[in-house]
């Protein structure tokens, strides 16, 4: 089972939400569209004071896999009445602007391994879309995380062995994956994450985070690209010109 989430707690906020609407829309509908494997649920979690008959019209979705909107507050309740059903549950995290491959559900499937109870599988090499003058930056070049902290990311593990419910939203942000991982499940004997880059990484398929035209700007740069490195990268051979 395959398990993509969209993170809407802010939805409530009218300018995000036109925003991450047209967004979504435009580059995420589509990517998840385009995979190959439609054998996923795509959960929506929406913030706890928000309006779920508002949001189901808001969308108003029509896809090809299974969509569930979920308050954030329900989330474990959600997965603990639809895993019975399963061996292997994977939560990925995925946002509004967040674009992938069309064989990411598939990589993330093939990534499950018998031997480990639970584990993180991350695609940590990607790039970055400004929609403000439609160029490409490396990512890794920025944030350096080792694989484990990149945009989409993945926790696995086998049910039975680990006789409870996570999500990937429960390892914090992207920044705090890596340490919260080790801290929550060290009880598995869990040291270290040992991160080995997968097939994925080392190929031209790679994921994208989209920066907004209100919003274009880098924490990590401190407002400024001049960090960043320019990639020569069309988009149409492999994302079936979704940008």
């Amino acid at each position: 089972m395959h398990f993509a989430s969209f993170f809407i707690k802010y939805m409530e906020k009218e300018d995000f939400s036109i925003n991450a609407k047209r967004v979504l829309n435009k580059y995420l509908l589509p990517a998840l569209e385009r995979q190959k494997c439609k054998d996923f649920i795509w959960v929506l979690m929406i913030g706890n004071q928000a309006d779920l008959s508002y949001y189901k019209s808001y969308f108003n979705f029509h896809n090809s896999f299974k969509t569930e909107l979920v308050y954030e507050k329900d989330i474990k309740n959600y997965l603990r009445n639809i895993i019975n059903s399963y061996d292997v549950l994977i939560t990925t995290r995925i946002d509004y602007d967040d674009v992938i491959y069309y064989d990411a559900v598939n990589d993330v499937r093939k990534s499950i391994n018998i031997n480990k109870p639970i584990f993180i599988h991350g695609f940590n090499k990607g790039y970055i879309y400004f929609e403000s003058d439609g160029k490409y930056y490396d990512y890794d070049s920025v944030f350096g995380n080792n694989g484990v902290a990149s945009q989409f990311i993945s926790l696995v593990y086998f049910i039975n062995k680990v006789n409870d419910t996570y999500h990937i939203y429960e390892l914090g942000d992207h920044s705090t994956i890596k340490s919260n991982f080790l801290k929550k499940y060290k009880s598995f004997g869990i040291n270290d994450i040992n991160y080995n880059p997968c097939e994925f990484d080392k190929s031209i398929q790679k994921f994208i985070w989209i920066r907004q035209k209100y919003s274009g700007f880098l924490i990590y740069t401190n407002g400024s690209r001049s960090g960043l490195k320019l990639i020569n990268f069309n988009s149409s051979t492999i994302y079936d010109k979704c940008i």
